[in-house]
């Protein structure tokens, strides 16, 4: 259930692309210079949102990436799993086509806990959207 660095930059890059939403186009090196993230990353991150068509993309003068839907439309849960490869469970066993099964898997006393955990937390993320991250930037 660990968010990595490559959700989180994601994340900041999508919530400037709502900022912008409808205005203009923002490069990659607007927003790695702007929130100081490693360029070549961010653009390999972006590259995984676009493929996920959450982003769309205008090359040359002016270009950059647009969300590819309103802000409101696109929710946390979306990018991050798009970005974690759906890997957000808080076990093991939680994951799907898991390699190595637990040794417990048929009489875990935790695993309905876990299960109870992971799902609250998918609601969470699902709950919130882009526009909603709209309200931490500086008027």
């Amino acid at each position: 259930m660990r968010v990595t660095k490559k959700s989180g930059y994601g994340l900041v890059a999508m919530a400037e692309l709502a900022q912008n939403f409808g205005d203009t186009y923002v490069s990659t090196k607007d927003i790695a210079e702007r929130y100081e993230l490693p360029r070549p990353f961010l653009e390999k991150i972006m590259r995984e949102l676009k493929a996920a068509e959450l982003v769309e993309v205008k090359r040359g003068r002016g270009g950059g990436y647009e969300l590819a839907e309103k802000p409101k439309e696109i929710s946390v849960k979306s990018v991050i799993s798009v970005l974690e490869e759906s890997q957000l469970a808080p076990v093991n066993c939680l994951l799907p086509d898991e390699e190595d099964p637990c040794p417990l898997e048929d009489n875990c006393p935790t695993l309905e806990v876990w299960k109870a955990i992971y799902e609250k937390f998918l609601e969470v993320l699902q709950s919130f959207t882009l526009e909603d991250l709209l309200v931490y930037f500086d008027e």
